[in-house]
């Protein structure tokens, strides 16, 4: 997906239409030790026999031998006025993203 370098948009800040950079985000998902899975994971390992939801990949994994291959974007748009910036939502999952070399 090719995004403009910079679009007209509504600054909920300035509360007026500017002009806009695009800025994308490069989210990384960080696994949290504490978090209620880990705990739930590093329980069921360490006990005895089997117990069931972490033995083994989901039927559905194993069937497919594939992982999702594109992530949700985070595309930010900075404001030339106030330079505060704000989530630009688009919807769906991309393997591509790239800002366009020409500007509208």
């Amino acid at each position: 997906m090719k995004l403009p370098r910079t679009v007209n948009k509504y600054c909920p800040f300035c509360k007026k239409t500017t002009q806009h950079k695009v800025i994308i985000v490069k989210t990384v998902k960080v696994r949290r030790g504490l978090s209620f899975g880990s705990r739930r994971a590093r329980e069921g390992k360490k006990g005895m026999g089997n117990k069931g939801k972490y033995s083994k990949r989901p039927i559905s994994q194993r069937k497919r031998g594939v992982f999702k291959v594109s992530k949700g974007v985070d595309i930010r748009l900075q404001c030339s006025v106030c330079n505060k910036q704000h989530i630009w939502v688009i919807d769906g999952r991309y393997k591509k993203v790239e800002i366009s070399m020409f500007s509208k």
